[in-house]
């Protein structure tokens, strides 16, 4: 006996948007992340794209200097999405290294205050897949000995932190590093290139467990937008 048309039809109407709903939470959130000293010049780009390219978010620091007062940033952030959406802003500012360690200790703070923020992180970040590592370093000294002894040095940490990266995140690409010495003359130059993606649908859940972790500290989600937009 075959099921009445008008039942059929009832019943796409109900899956319908539970089998959109399922298809929007599996499309990935894409995060390129790309850094660049050369020449005494620092460049960092990060670009976020999610819905297939309708969501985009591009944040840039062209220009980041080491002064006597603290660290000079240049920094420009544009938000597109379609035509719906599109908005940009650029901010001058000088950080300070007074405003950096009240930073570090506010965070310090929320991390002990707010109610198992460390798992969720941890949690959250076991979701995440690196699909390209890409690291490449050129350092030296006048000096062979002490070249050899920077080159040495650099690729501990690169490996140090790879290996901390490999025990939080999905390493689904294997990660290109290089460290080349210039013995000529006295460099430190560096390229970093990564892509890290996670599903539209764990970001979202990790969001709603953060906010339900926000309204259970003291002071609340204001207390958390007081240190992380007003810092």
């Amino acid at each position: 006996m075959s099921m009445p048309d008008h039942w059929i039809g009832w019943l796409v109407v109900v899956l319908l948007p539970f089998l959109v709903l399922a298809a929007l939470t599996a499309v990935p959130i894409r995060a390129k992340a790309e850094g660049q000293r050369k020449h005494g010049d620092d460049n960092i780009v990060l670009n976020v794209r999610t819905l297939f390219g309708l969501v985009k978010f591009n944040w840039e620091v062209p220009v980041m200097k080491l002064g006597g007062s603290g660290l000079k940033v240049e920094e420009l952030s544009q938000i597109e999405g379609g035509s719906l959406l599109h908005t940009g802003t650029r901010k001058d500012e000088e950080i300070g290294f007074s405003k950096i360690n009240d930073f570090l200790h506010n965070c310090w703070n929320l991390l002990k205050q707010t109610d198992q923020l460390t798992a969720l992180v941890r949690k959250t970040l076991g979701k995440v897949s690196i699909t390209r590592w890409e690291w490449r370093t050129r350092v030296g000294t006048e000096d062979a000995m002490w070249t050899a002894m920077a080159t040495g040095m650099v690729w501990s940490f690169k490996t140090s932190a790879l290996g901390i990266l490999s025990q939080l995140v999905r390493l689904r690409a294997e990660p290109k590093m290089e460290v080349q010495p210039e013995y000529r003359a006295p460099c430190l130059e560096t390229s970093f290139s990564c892509i890290a993606e996670i599903s539209l649908g764990n970001a979202i859940l990790a969001g709603l467990q953060l906010l339900v972790r926000m309204m259970r500290t003291e002071g609340g989600v204001r207390l958390w937008q007081n240190i992380l937009f007003k810092a």
